[in-house]
């Protein structure tokens, strides 16, 4: 009922949409009515409504069973979970709530800078933070470079200094929370994959 099969009951599975498939594949993991349940990638294929009516369908789940969720959705990840363990190669890398996590990682918080003047190559701005970052990442596009830096705020000024006397200028520096994505890029140092 709280999955909104009812009207497409008299329908052959296979005629389904991708969304009605999923949250079909959904309701039959719960048919036995397991006290473990381990869903893989829950909210895949699903438009902005189904996605919001299966999240709130497991988290009401959750507080009666057990559910595994497995996915790639850094964000999915971090809305559904209480804990959540990266793995990476098969090896559990950390298990955690997410707000420790995030925490943990660049105390909470990331400079992003903006050059947008003077220097803007990302192969000068390595060589420039070398040592300096634990993990600098960099997004070049026709007119700037971006720079997301996973280390402690209180090392900004000496940063941006270090930036300056290189040759780079900053344009604009933001300040973000940190993601479960920056957490799992501090931990592989590379960016999510398929």
């Amino acid at each position: 009922h709280e999955l909104n099969l009812e009207e497409k009951s008299h329908k052959r599975a296979g005629t389904l949409s991708g969304g009605m498939q999923r949250r079909l594949n959904i309701a039959m993991a719960l048919v036995h009515d397991p006290q473990i349940i381990v869903l893989d990638e829950p909210e895949a294929g699903l438009d902005p409504q189904s996605r919001v009516s299966v999240r709130e369908y497991i988290q009401s789940l959750s507080r009666k069973k057990t559910v595994i969720l497995t996915t790639h959705n850094m964000d999915e990840a971090d809305r559904m979970a209480d804990r959540v363990a990266i793995i990476d190669h098969g090896q559990l890398l950390v298990m955690d709530t997410t707000q420790a996590l995030k925490a943990q990682t660049a105390d909470g918080h990331i400079p992003e800078i903006s050059l947008t003047n003077g220097l803007t190559d990302a192969e000068t701005a390595n060589r420039a933070l070398i040592g300096f970052a634990d993990k600098v990442s960099y997004e070049e596009n026709s007119h700037s470079l971006h720079i997301h830096a996973l280390n402690s705020i209180a090392h900004l000024p000496a940063f941006l200094e270090r930036l300056i006397n290189a040759g780079f200028a900053p344009g604009e520096v933001k300040i973000r929370q940190t993601t479960l994505e920056d957490v799992f890029i501090q931990l592989t140092g590379r960016r999510l994959r398929e």
